[in-house]
């Protein structure tokens, strides 16, 4: 018994020696910094400069989006909000009346503190009001303290002890950043809770935004936005969110609302190309931005809450040419074993 566990020590020691002196002689090689193409500073168009579009015209078409951080484009330049970008698309063909998409967002505020922005809105007279939905809209900040006891603690430095060495430093780390993905779970799973006050105060806002929307004879859509930290991918049965998208479906649809959810849209997607700074800063980028705007636009037409016309004309990208290859190249190699036709050559189309 003893001859066994000095041998199973010794292997420990031994995986963490030969650890040790990998990283030592072949440390990580530097990668660029997230920071690398992100802008110094935001430039904030004057507001003659704004919705060129719609300018001093009367016959407008009117669009508000009402939200938080992600819908006031927290960490991109102003023209590469989804609402900017909304705008350009649905001014792309001549002869129909100008679109005009407003933002009425406040950084940090959830949905209940988001219907005094609608208010405001409709004093505009929109024809159409877009929600922004973050997952974290259920936070009831009228209770701070609770919140505070449920956020994720920041990941601290490692203890002087492991300094010294790149290997438990490493497993450190790694031990820390998977605790702290954890912890970001079980937070969300609690704000999805019935029970919880934030949740029934954001089912109670939803509510409230449609019926004002309702009487003002104004097209209410709420648009999810699916979680970019905290996931590998957006696929089923992988990404850890889906409770939180299917329990605002049901919201929605008990009170018949109609509604987007992105995470349609962003499925195939890779998360860490879409946050400002991936780890670090999960809003999302100028990418997750215009997938977004084109991805509404979408569900605008095909819901008929714009007309037809606004359809932009459509030219295949280069991505389109690159699936009709991936394609072939599966059709290929799933033909015949050795890859060839029946006829001996070997074509792609």
């Amino acid at each position: 018994m003893l001859f066994r566990l000095l041998l199973a020590i010794i292997s420990v020691m031994s995986i963490f020696l030969i650890l040790e002196l990998a990283l030592r002689l072949f440390p990580p090689a530097p990668g660029p910094t997230p920071l690398g193409d992100r802008s110094s500073f935001f430039y904030m168009p004057d507001d003659d400069c704004r919705h060129l579009w719609s300018n001093g015209k009367t016959n407008v078409m009117r669009i508000a989006v009402v939200g938080d951080s992600f819908a006031a484009g927290a960490g991109v330049q102003v023209d590469d909000r989804y609402s900017e970008r909304l705008e350009r698309l649905l001014n792309m063909r001549a002869g129909l009346p100008p679109v005009e998409v407003r933002p009425y967002a406040k950084h940090g505020t959830s949905t209940f503190q988001q219907i005094t922005l609608l208010d405001e809105a409709l004093k505009w007279n929109p024809n159409l009001v877009i929600l922004g939905i973050c997952l974290n809209d259920m936070e009831d900040w009228a209770n701070p303290k609770e919140l505070a006891s449920w956020r994720v603690r920041l990941l601290s430095e490692p203890p002087r002890l492991l300094m010294h060495s790149r290997a438990l430093r490493w497993v450190y780390l790694k031990m820390m950043w998977a605790e702290c993905r954890r912890m970001e779970h079980r937070y969300f799973h609690r704000l999805y809770e019935p029970s919880y006050s934030g949740f029934k105060r954001f089912s109670e806002a939803i509510e409230i935004m449609n019926d004002k929307c309702s009487k003002a004879h104004t097209a209410f859509v709420p648009v999810i936005f699916p979680l970019l930290s905290d996931t590998d991918n957006f696929q089923k049965g992988t990404y850890a969110f889906e409770y939180a998208h299917s329990a605002i479906h049901k919201l929605c649809e008990d009170l018949n609302i109609r509604y987007l959810d992105l995470l349609t849209a962003f499925r195939d997607a890779n998360p860490d190309r879409l946050a400002v700074i991936c780890g670090f800063d999960p809003h999302p980028n100028e990418i997750a931005h215009r997938m977004a705007a084109e991805a509404i636009l979408k569900f605008l037409l095909d819901a008929g809450l714009v007309a037809p016309g606004y359809r932009p004309t459509e030219h295949a990208s280069a991505m389109e040419q690159y699936r009709k290859w991936e394609l072939a190249i599966k059709r290929l190699d799933t033909s015949t074993p050795s890859g060839k036709s029946t006829n001996g050559s070997t074509k792609i189309h």
